[in-house]
């Protein structure tokens, strides 16, 4: 399996390559080492900067960095984890066969040393990630093996990973586990909420640090979603602890003392009230970070997780707490007033969308997942509006803007995840079936056709005939009645075709002439954003043209000359067609497509291409010499438009 990569020959350079490697070549990189000239004992006695200089051998990153350049920010995706051991025991290749089940490398870093191990671990993933899923991956994954052996910063997305190099005298171990890739999904869906920081696992090391400041690391409690949120939303912690925790005694505005306990003043609060730490070790919330939702359950309800291996939402205490907040009046009113707050965001008009939804009134207050208010929300979203279903596309497509970074274009399958995520954190999780149904009614209610918006939106036609003398005014084609009827017939009949799909048209004008001459521009002129020239011969022999057609008004075929007797037949079977009639890939069903483009033929020869035995009446030859009174290049977009307009009449 191929992973995205970005390499650099120095730490310091400035631009890196964006690239793929296999992942046996990648466990071959590894496999050896290279050799510094100088021992292990004159290393580890060389300055921080000396050290950097002396194992900088070129270094990788497991993933492909925006515009190449490797800082915060710039990670487009990353392929695998690579992760520093630094703090490991002496045991550690012991530890790390009982941790890792799934295909992985590890090998030793330039301060290696038997007695004091470093030691680089690289996970490849079955699916690329994003920076910000990469990091709750990575803490996940180190977990396994113990938080406290790595590197407090080897978790970011950006960080750099030397290839291996060894003192001459120094020790170079490298260890391949075999296993399946690592599956990101299954280690997120490990995390009741992945985005939520504050659940990621941590060192002690990071745990101590964080008593001393405040929560910077905390994603502000009052934007969680549910119960939690709802409650923080309530009340702040001194609120809370003055409502339902008599345990502790105000010292001032920061600071309480846990009153069984023998230390003061040891409960601080944090960030105006979003957060408190306590010092005290008695403290049922001593030695954590908690909003006010979690300090009011520690302290209710924490003897309720004695013996209970559950953690986070799933936890006994986690579930009291649930159960008993839904039925405070201040936490209920605040999970109606955020439901109609943001509903009445998103319609204008809160009664009247508050009326039809199905609201789940129990300890979550948070909508039941339905299909019926699935198919609301997407509707009324402002954020969807650019959901729509493309009629010339036959498939749904994106008018808009939307909530993630997307051009405008047929829906992709990447789409649906985005909208998954995008809902489920706005709303609620949804089973993806629903989601799929009610983004096909949806998209289904906004239908629209480009090419016949296009033509409605055409300014009115001045007056000055261009349509007959086309061919002849652009690429000097005879300007006779023959050249000037096909012209008119084929513009129209691109005009008829999209405005009645699979109405009879058989015909193929033919370009025939030099090259260079601005045969193909001129198509590419008129059918805009609507032109395809990916058709070939070879693909009227099967469905393949066919499926090609969708998203297209204008089709070109390249080169006809020298066709043979089976191109012939084939192309006129093809040409006949009215509608094409296939199941197409990742479809259910097989599904009717009537034709709504027409076809142009070029070539740079003067014959060889009408070669039909039975006639070639499908075929419209125009010979062109390129000296027309001006070149198809020139066209502006507002005499293409005039054109159009000149046909519609």
């Amino acid at each position: 399996m191929q992973l995205k990569i970005s390499t650099a020959p120095r730490r310091t350079s400035k631009h890196w390559r964006n690239d793929v490697i296999e992942w046996d070549d990648l466990v071959e990189r590894t496999r050896t080492t290279h050799r510094t000239s100088e021992t292990h004992e004159q290393y580890m006695a060389m300055s921080a900067a000396e050290q950097s200089d002396v194992k900088d051998v070129g270094g990788f990153v497991a993933g492909h960095l925006a515009d190449g350049r490797r800082k915060k920010g710039n990670v487009l995706s990353r392929s695998a984890l690579a992760l520093d051991i630094d703090f490991a025991r002496p045991d550690i290749w012991l530890t790390l066969a009982e941790a890792i089940d799934v295909e992985a490398i590890a090998y030793t870093t330039h301060k290696h040393s038997p007695a004091q191990p470093r030691v680089r671990l690289v996970v490849p993933l079955a699916r690329e990630v994003s920076a910000e899923e990469y990091v709750p991956i990575a803490r996940r994954v180190a977990s396994w093996v113990g938080m406290d052996a790595f590197d407090d910063s080897t978790y970011e997305p950006h960080r750099l990973m030397y290839w291996p190099s060894t003192s001459a005298d120094g020790e170079y171990v490298h260890q391949h586990y075999e296993g399946g890739f690592l599956d990101p999904d299954e280690v997120l869906a490990s995390y009741e909420d992945w985005t939520d920081a504050s659940t990621w696992p941590t060192s002690s090391r990071e745990l101590g640090a964080r008593a001393g400041h405040s929560g910077d690391r905390q994603a502000d409690p009052r934007d969680k979603g549910g119960i939690v949120g709802a409650f923080c939303r309530a009340y702040t912690v001194p609120e809370a602890i003055e409502k339902f925790i008599p345990a502790y005694e105000r010292v001032d505005d920061t600071r309480y003392t846990y009153t069984p306990g023998q230390a003061t003043g040891g409960l601080v609060i944090y960030d105006d009230g979003l957060f408190a730490y306590s010092h005290h070790g008695s403290d049922p919330a001593g030695g954590q970070l908690c909003n006010a939702f979690d300090l009011v359950r520690l302290h209710r309800f924490g003897d309720e997780d004695k013996g209970s291996e559950d953690t986070g939402g799933r936890t006994p205490s986690f579930k009291a707490m649930e159960a008993w907040a839904a039925d405070l009046p201040e936490v209920r009113e605040q999970q109606l007033a955020d439901i109609a707050a943001e509903f009445e965001d998103v319609t204008g008009d809160s009664g009247e969308w508050m009326s039809g939804l199905d609201l789940d009134t129990d300890k979550s207050g948070r909508l039941r997942p339905t299909l019926p208010n699935l198919e609301r929300l997407l509707r009324a979203d402002p954020n969807l509006k650019g959901i729509a279903y493309d009629e010339l596309w036959g498939a749904i497509a994106v008018r808009d803007i939307l909530p993630w970074a997307r051009p405008a274009g047929p829906w992709r399958d990447v789409d649906d995840a985005y909208l998954a995520s995008y809902v489920e954190s706005r709303y609620a999780r949804f089973a993806e079936r629903d989601l799929r149904n009610a983004l096909a009614v949806v998209a289904d209610e906004r239908r629209f056709h480009p090419v016949r918006d296009y033509l409605r939106s055409l300014p009115e036609w001045d007056g000055a005939a261009r349509v007959d003398t086309l061919l002849v005014d652009t690429l000097g084609a005879p300007d006779d009645d023959y050249t000037r009827a096909v012209t008119r017939k084929l513009l129209c009949a691109a005009i008829r075709r999209v405005k009645r799909p699979g109405v009879k048209f058989d015909t193929m004008l033919v370009l025939a002439g030099p090259q260079g001459i601005g045969k193909s521009t001129l198509v590419a002129r008129l059918a805009g954003d609507w032109f395809n020239d990916s058709l070939s011969l070879a693909d009227t022999r099967d469905k393949t043209a066919a499926e090609k057609l969708q998203g297209f008004w204008i089709h070109e075929f390249g080169e006809l000359a020298g066709m043979r007797k089976a191109d012939t037949e084939a192309l006129r079977s093809f040409l006949s067609r009215q509608d094409d009639v296939y199941r197409g890939a990742y479809e259910r069903r097989v599904a009717h497509h009537p034709r709504q483009c027409v076809f142009f033929g070029t070539t740079n020869a003067e014959d060889g291409f009408l070669t039909d035995p039975a006639g070639n009446r499908r075929m419209w030859p125009v010979m062109v010499t390129g000296e027309g009174e001006r070149k198809p290049w020139d066209l502006s977009e507002n005499e293409v438009e005039q054109i159009w307009a000149e046909a519609l009449r």
